[in-house]
């Protein structure tokens, strides 16, 4: 094997190693870095308050004091109105449990004329996933009670939020200072770039989140769906997880069709309102709303999303976009890191994009 095989390899072996290590410590250090990192971009969701209240004569303090007030109420009325939608559906729970059995013992009697199998072995299969739901929902209760173990932690990300507002200059100074001093305007670009990123992307989820609420507890409520404004709720709360929020928000009143109303036509309504409003999340609330403020590779954003679900889980597959749009802005600058910046972009495929331009010109081929 000659020098430079050798050389490869070994800082292919140095990179690996390094890699393994990082992804280990991230691991590990879970319950210090998360709720670090989530204040940081709570802090960018705030940001736009604290400084308009700042610019118009408010010290920097009270300003910081006054928007993160702001968003306690607004978090803490999002929680007490979902509570309050949650008590009026565990107070119809009978209705529903008798409800799910029954249609539970019409699937039962389907699967076994259409398939030949007998009821004992179809109820004996649902006894299975039952057992198995039981014990996912033991899992839920120990991740309920590890959480409630770090109450000190999330008591301290108001902390975190004020000091990382109040000091937010005096961290753009020190960054500067670490930088090369022939590197200072590049620099500067670059945390311009991030804060306006960051700023625009964690609002602009916000209101979109706030949109989807409000529709989907309409489209629920036009479906017949029972409890609509809790399932339309809880659905939207979804979509604070990109690509993936609006399929794992159908999931709980799809369910709740099936087993807790009386005919599939329920169950087709929420899929084909889920389906429209996937479209319209996707192409025309988000874009618009955020305006294309990430644009990232949608490959790449949905590797990194089971990547973070499985290094932190929800908490990982929020964050993860947010900080891999920044991670890009950097690269951007970084002449070695600038192909790694091309592979996270949106950008190198608008030949083969469908755009309305070449779906238009493709029909008229066919008519002609």
């Amino acid at each position: 094997m000659n020098g430079s095989g050798f050389t490869l390899i070994k800082k292919t072996t140095f990179f690996l190693l390094f890699f393994i290590a990082g992804i280990f410590a991230l691991v590990a250090a879970q319950q210090f870095l998360a709720p670090i990192l989530f204040a940081a971009l709570l802090s960018y969701l705030l940001f736009p308050i604290a400084n308009f209240l700042e610019r118009h004569g408010f010290p920097r303090i009270l300003a910081n004091l006054l928007s993160i007030l702001t968003g306690v109420v607004v978090i803490s009325g999002i929680i007490f109105f979902l509570s309050q939608q949650f008590y009026g559906f565990a107070q119809d729970f009978d209705n529903i449990k008798a409800q799910a059995e029954e249609n539970l013992s019409v699937f039962e009697g389907w699967v076994s004329s259409t398939f030949g199998v007998s009821e004992n072995k179809v109820r004996a299969w649902l006894e299975e996933r039952s057992a198995e739901l039981m014990e996912m929902e033991g899992m839920l209760s120990k991740a309920f009670a590890a959480t409630s173990n770090t109450v000190l932690i999330v008591g301290l990300m108001p902390v975190y939020v004020f000091f990382m507002l109040y000091n937010r200059s005096k961290i753009y100074e020190v960054i500067l200072r670490m930088s090369p001093k022939d590197t200072n305007e590049r620099t500067k670009k670059i945390l311009e770039r991030v804060n306006h990123v960051a700023t625009n992307y964690m609002g602009g989820l916000f209101v979109v989140v706030l949109i989807l609420a409000i529709l989907n507890s309409i489209g629920l409520w036009i479906v017949g769906i029972k409890h609509p404004i809790f399932f339309g709720i809880a659905s939207a709360l979804f979509n604070f997880i990109p690509y993936f929020g609006t399929l794992l928000g159908a999931i709980l009143p799809l369910a709740f069709a099936l087993l807790a109303m009386d005919s599939l036509s329920y169950a087709m309504g929420v899929i084909i309102y889920f389906v429209i409003i996937q479209f319209v999340e996707n192409n025309i609330l988000t874009p618009t709303i955020t305006g294309g403020s990430v644009r990232l590779n949608p490959f790449v954003t949905i590797l990194s999303l089971v990547a973070g679900s499985m290094i932190w889980g929800v908490a990982g597959m929020f964050m993860v976009v947010p900080f891999l749009a920044m991670f890009k802005i950097l690269c951007e600058y970084i002449d070695f890191l600038k192909p790694i910046a091309f592979l996270l972009s949106d950008k190198g495929n608008e030949e083969y994009a469908m755009s309305m331009d070449k779906i238009k010109s493709l029909f008229k081929r066919k008519e002609k």
